[in-house]
This record gives structure tokens, C-alpha cells and sequence, in this order.
């Protein structure tokens, strides 16, 4: 008779599994407990440094980036103003070489 019986080791060796288990879930529930802890530590940490990052750019960088546009924005204008005559001069030399119509003498009859 091949069916019908369980093995005798076999039920022994489950019940030993199952003990076995039940005998570790302290243990594996106070893992579980250390590694939930330290992983709501990091994550609050983490919070924490996003947030004085978060402060650091809108005190410092935002108002310095700001700041060193308006610089850049003042330097170009105050170039633009000292290039202008000299855009102007350049701009009048070179309509009157562009378009400058030489007197066509008039056809004979």
C-alpha cells in the first residue's frame, strides 16, 4: 500500500519546520522592529536635510542668482550704450557704401 499513510519522518520533519518557525518569530519580529526603526530614522533624517537644502536655495541662491542676472543684465545695457555710437557710425558707412547710386549718364537719342 503505496497511498494512505503518511510517512512517519515526513510529519516529523514538518512539525520540526513548523516549530522551528514559530520558535524564530520573536526573533524575526524583533529584526523586522530594528530594521523599521533605523528605516524611519534615515527617512526623517533625509527629510530633514531636504528641508535646510530647501532653505538654503530660497535664502541664498535664489536671491545671489538674482542678483548676478541684474549684474549681467546692468553690464550688457551699459555696453550696448557705449557700442551704440560706434554701431551707429558703422551702420552709416555702410548704407552710404551699399546704396550709393552712381549718376547714370543719359541714353543719345
Amino acid at each position: 500500500m503505496a497511498f494512505g499513510f503518511f510517512s512517519v519522518f515526513g510529519v516529523l520533519a514538518a512539525v520540526a519546520v513548523i516549530a522551528g518557525g514559530l520558535a524564530l518569530l520573536p526573533a524575526l519580529l524583533a529584526i523586522g522592529a530594528v530594521v523599521l526603526a533605523f528605516s524611519l530614522a534615515f527617512h526623517v533624517i533625509g527629510f530633514l536635510f531636504r528641508l535646510f537644502g530647501l532653505l538654503l536655495l530660497a535664502v541664498f541662491a535664489i536671491p545671489l542668482a538674482l542678483a548676478v542676472g541684474g549684474l549681467a543684465l546692468a553690464f550688457g545695457i551699459a555696453m550696448l550704450h557705449l557700442a551704440l555710437p560706434l554701431i551707429v557710425v558703422v551702420g552709416v558707412v555702410w548704407l552710404i557704401a551699399h546704396h550709393h547710386r552712381s549718376p547714370q549718364a543719359l541714353p543719345r537719342t
